[in-house]
């Protein structure tokens, strides 16, 4: 007969359930301990701003002054440093920084267009000990992104010109010039005749009085540098030329003797006035009206000198344009020198503006003469509202004559009057968000265009038994894009994974299962046999084992000999 000891089967069951409470318990204890250790840190500098936006142009120097502070000391003790000094965190080699001041600059040479984003630390510096605890670089390390746009190599050209005749004992001056580059020059020569010097480096201003005795011609060579360009090779060159410098001297010329019977004395304007009319005063008085290109004749006394003197401008109808005198508008004229000769150059006016209008407004808006150099400049990055996540960011300028120019530095020879255009492009912030772990990237991005991000985030461990079990939070959008269509932040949503659990949970089952399984096995065979020298009763045919007479056949349960039903199933037994 086969029995259950039910006081077994019930330590047993208390025995199972006491060892799954602590396996539950240890795991909790375990998952809490694990997740999410938080370092014990120091107080340290925090510096400010945290993300500065920097922009630059390959070849041409920068300069960018963050304006960082800091705040707090280095390891909570109470013991401010005495001094604080930044230093470059994974910035290139071009990038410099000021250590007192944290003023950024440098030169990106030539292919290096893209964006860096690097850090700037900073240093406590003590008179005495460093204070026990206290670290080199500050927690709050403060982000740069450093955008460096195509400039490209230079082209430096020096301008020929024609140099006036220097005379010994007089007092003379030139100018040199130069197209190309940047526009900010440094002009050298060779030696110089004793007198004469470069006395203003940056316009190429030659100038002095020729000392007596340096009467001659002299060949100067002249070296054009430009400074706010980077020296690497192709980025801009210096450049030379050399160029005649002529002394002359009063003893090269014989006299000359000079007989007049009358001061008549000439009028004459130019080709250049090519609109209006200009008026002519004598002395003070007007005398005549002239167009480009007419004279007029004026009668004097001999040995009587006058003075000329035409309009300094001639305005014309058109209001972008008008014609300016070329030179000195007077000249005295004598019964030696009768002929008063002036003629005008035509100006245009550029006027500059910024699209949006909300843009710095660029300088250079006036009348510049046709065949002259325009140069302008618009910042790289205007922040109008840099702390709501907007900016504004260099795209091109529109020329008067509807042509384009991609650098910010704008240079170009007049031809026509108009407006010259900075325009700009509109920039939004996106800020990813994650708590798992804390995650603050931040980007910008033009308007309209689509952001694409792909973060390399792994899965974080579960708290408590889930944890224990293998349960982890996984990134539910660590990739993906967004239009552009203002200051936004996508947060990175996580959601729990049980697959492991699910997995640790069926295993567990299963082991315990076949604990109970191999139990049952155990007590099954366990069950008494029937006591030797009784009875067994012939199975029929049928029956698929025999059976003891004194059990009954079809429960197995012990019966009376001669009873004639069982008495736990009621089988018949005769």
């Amino acid at each position: 007969m086969r029995t259950w000891n039910f006081g077994k089967c019930h330590r047993t069951a208390v025995f199972f359930r006491l060892c799954l409470v602590t396996i539950v318990a240890l795991s909790l204890a375990m998952g809490g301990m694990a997740l999410n250790p938080k370092p014990v840190r120091a107080a340290a500098f925090d510096i400010a701003p945290l993300n500065v936006a920097v922009a630059a142009t390959e070849c041409m120097y920068f300069q960018q002054d963050p304006g960082f502070t800091t705040s707090g000391d280095c390891c909570g003790a109470g013991t401010p440093a005495n001094t604080v000094t930044y230093q470059l965190v994974g910035a290139p080699a071009w990038v410099n920084i000021d250590p007192n001041t944290g003023i950024l600059s440098g030169c990106p040479d030539l292919g290096t267009v893209g964006v860096y984003i690097f850090g700037v630390g900073a240093t406590g510096v003590w008179n005495g000990p460093i204070p026990p605890g206290c670290g080199a670089f500050s927690a709050s390390t403060s982000t740069v992104t450093l955008t460096v746009g195509a400039g490209g190599g230079g082209t430096l050209n020096i301008t020929p010109v024609f140099y006036p005749v220097a005379w010994e004992g007089i007092p003379f001056t030139m100018t040199l010039a130069a197209t190309g580059c940047s526009g900010n020059y440094n002009w050298t020569t060779t030696p110089l005749p004793n007198g004469l010097a470069v006395t203003d480096p940056v316009l190429g201003i030659i100038s002095g009085t020729p000392a007596f005795g340096t009467c001659g011609i002299y060949t100067i060579t002249v070296t054009c540098t430009d400074t706010n360009m980077c020296p690497t090779a192709n980025c801009c060159p210096p450049v030379s030329a050399p160029f005649t410098l002529i002394i002359d001297c009063w003893a090269n010329y014989l006299p000359i003797f000079y007989y007049t019977t009358a001061c008549d004395f000439d009028v004459e304007i130019g080709p250049g006035l090519t609109q209006g009319q200009t008026n002519v005063w004598v002395d003070g008085a007007h005398e005549a009206t002239l167009v480009g290109g007419q004279s007029q004749a004026f009668t004097s006394v001999p040995c009587e000198s006058h003075l000329v003197m035409v309009d300094q401008t001639v305005q014309v109808p058109n209001s972008n344009t008008r014609f300016s005198i070329i030179g000195s508008n007077t000249k005295t004229v004598t019964d030696i020198d009768n002929y008063a000769y002036f003629d005008y150059a035509q100006e245009v006016y550029i006027q500059t503006s910024s699209d949006p209008s909300g843009a710095t407004q660029p300088p250079g808006t006036g009348f510049y003469t046709v065949g002259s150099n325009f140069i302008s400049n618009a910042p790289g990055t205007v922040e109008t509202n840099i702390q709501n996540g907007i900016k504004l960011v260099f795209r091109e300028w529109g020329l008067p004559d509807g042509s384009t120019f991609s650098n910010h530095n704008l240079g170009f020879i007049v031809n026509q009057g108009g407006t010259a255009v900075a325009k700009y492009d509109t920039y939004y912030q996106l800020l990813l968000h994650s708590d798992y772990p804390p995650i603050d990237e931040r980007s910008w991005e033009r308007q309209g265009s689509t952001a694409t991000w792909n973060l390399a985030l792994h899965a974080v461990p579960m708290l408590g038994l889930w944890g224990f079990l293998g349960g982890v939070q996984s990134p539910l959008n660590a990739s993906g894009s967004q239009l552009i269509t203002g200051p936004s932040t996508v947060e990175i949503m996580w959601g729990p994974n049980y697959t492991m659990p699910i997995i640790a949970i069926i295993i567990v089952l299963l082991v315990i299962a076949g604990l109970v399984y191999l139990i049952y096995r155990l007590r099954s065979r366990s069950v008494a046999k029937p006591a030797a020298g009784t009875g067994v009763k012939k199975a029929s045919s049928k029956a698929k084992k025999p059976v003891a007479e004194n059990f009954c056949p079809k429960c197995g349960n012990p019966v009376d000999k001669d009873a004639d039903y069982c008495k736990k199933c009621g089988k018949k037994l005769k």
